[in-house]
């Protein structure tokens, strides 16, 4: 009797032991070591830093009601130095808004979409907002167009407008209009990369805060690598996407696959392609778990030798898009068990 309950207790422990690595697995993507990337572009920390300065010049130009140059039109400018950008228009509630995009690679074929909000949130929320983001879209454009010869498929860079208190999924949003062409145009859109804050990392032990105490089991307490986030439907996208910024020498990258209403996993830009069912996930410096309390996120510097490994590792996304491209067939019994943790959430 007692032999048979031993035995039992033993098919549980091993039973969960078996679910606790499943969900380790597929919340984290663990990934082996890779061999660093070869060849890749040098970016500008000077270029970085003065876009970061001339942006929050801008932001505290138009607060006065005194900047004769819009933040669109900084980026148009500068997108005009590489290539031949477009805007794209909408009405929000309070005015009318543009989006701002340059093609770079490729006319033809598949796509990446690399996007960011350029203007700040409103709100609270403005004290964890930097424009590291912003700096670091346009110089991954200056990079890219300096090697497109380089490029396998198309890539888009898009500066977002964003309206007011605009909630993703509304009219107010720049990217709900952007992905909405995407679909109505038909484009063979691969994964769409939705950049935060990208700047601010700090080597100090218990750095790095999470919204739920588990997962500090899981990840690092050190404030000093970029996260990648995505729905667990996109969980071969974001594996393979990992592992494009892991070829980074000295990058650090962390990744977290969830149900849509799970903290980290939306909020951001890439929930509008969501809705129109294509891949997309979020890269941030999680920004909003390494603040002190209390402090804004100005008042702390920006690490520009992080932000251009960031840079690299997007330029090495694009250049990797095949595997990604390949990641995404989430078929068969990874399909229904993604199918199943989902549903349980929801």
């Amino acid at each position: 009797m007692f032999s048979r309950f031993v035995a039992r207790l033993v098919d549980w422990l091993v039973a969960i032991l078996i679910v606790c690595s499943l969900l380790w697995f597929f919340i984290t993507q663990p990934i082996l070591p890779l061999q660093s990337a070869e060849g890749l572009p040098q970016v500008n920390q000077a270029n970085l830093k003065n876009h970061v300065i001339n942006l929050r010049k801008l932001e505290a130009s138009q607060q006065m009601m005194k900047g004769s140059l819009s933040t669109d039109d900084y980026i148009f400018s500068y997108f005009s130095r590489i290539g031949k950008p477009t805007k794209q228009g909408f009405v929000g509630m309070s005015g009318r808004y543009n989006n701002v995009s340059l093609l770079i690679g490729p006319k033809d074929g598949k796509r990446v979409v690399i996007g960011v909000q350029y203007s700040p949130p409103k709100g609270n929320t403005k004290q964890a907002w930097n424009p590291s983001g912003v700096a670091a879209l346009l110089e991954a454009a200056r990079v890219l167009g300096a090697n497109q010869e380089k490029l396998p498929v198309t890539v888009e860079l898009v500066a977002y407008a964003t309206a007011g208190m605009a909630a993703n999924g509304t009219l107010d949003m720049g990217s709900f209009h952007h992905a909405k062409a995407l679909k109505t145009q038909k484009v063979d859109l691969i994964v769409m990369l939705a950049l935060k804050s990208v700047g601010y990392y700090r080597d100090k032990a218990y750095t790095q805060q999470y919204p739920f105490s588990f997962m500090k089991m899981l990840y690092p307490d050190t404030a000093n690598f970029i996260s990648l986030s995505s729905r667990l439907e996109d969980f071969g996208i974001i594996r393979s996407v990992k592992s494009s910024f892991s070829r980074v020498p000295d990058l650090l990258v962390a990744s977290v696959s969830g149900p849509e209403n799970f903290p980290l996993i939306g909020g951001a830009d890439h929930e509008n392609y969501w809705v129109q069912d294509f891949a997309a996930l979020q890269v941030s410096d999680l920004l909003d778990y390494r603040l002190p309390k209390g402090q804004a996120a100005i008042d702390y510097p920006l690490d520009y030798q992080v932000m251009s490994k960031v840079v690299q590792a997007l330029f090495q996304t694009v250049a990797d898009n095949e595997d990604i491209a390949e990641g995404d067939s989430n078929d068969g019994v990874l399909s229904r068990f993604l199918e199943k943790v989902t549903a349980f959430f929801n």
